[in-house]
């Protein structure tokens, strides 16, 4: 074997390594394109529930902890719609926004009960979502007008934290 096959070897080793590097960047890239695109999405919902907030109330409903945490309100996400349509049915000026963690950003709106999935990757993504949204409504003096209802112990001191408004369990 001769220095030119040795160095040849290397280049191609060296080719190699650089390949793969370019897949995991590839990969990195398409992540971080996604993760941007969910943020556009729920920037693009927040500034419309922000305007909603000007002459109505919002409840902002931790889905999957109502449904599937220690202190179940529902059985299934059927069953939590239908406690959301009902509490609307007895206040015209109250909406509720159920956030739930989930692979594929999206959002459905009946009227006044909008159901979104954060879509990304990562724990707690709703909870992220929830807290921004309220920081928002408390900077723009909205903060008496959002409410929590959440099970978590941890995530209903993080909110009450940031602004002093109602955080109910039920």
């Amino acid at each position: 074997m001769s220095a030119q096959d040795l160095i040849l070897g290397a280049r191609v080793a060296h080719l190699r390594e650089l390949k793969t590097e370019v897949e995991k960047l590839k990969a990195v890239n398409a992540a971080l394109r996604a993760e941007k695109d969910a943020l556009e999405a729920h920037f693009t919902l927040a500034l419309i529930a922000a305007e909603e907030l000007a002459d109505a109330r919002l409840e902002l409903w931790d889905g999957w902890n109502l449904i599937l945490g220690a202190t179940k309100s529902a059985r299934d996400r059927d069953e939590l719609f239908a406690q959301a349509r009902s509490k609307l049915a007895e206040d015209p000026t109250l909406r509720i926004w159920i956030v739930f963690d989930g692979h594929d950003e999206r959002v459905t709106n009946e009227e006044r009960l909008r159901v979104s999935y954060t879509g990304g990757t990562g724990a707690h993504r709703a909870d992220r979502f929830i807290v921004d949204f309220v920081r928002m409504a408390v900077y723009r003096g909205f903060g008496d007008r959002v409410t929590v209802r959440t099970h978590d112990k941890d995530f209903r001191r993080q909110i009450a934290n940031l602004a002093h408004q109602a955080i109910y369990t039920g």
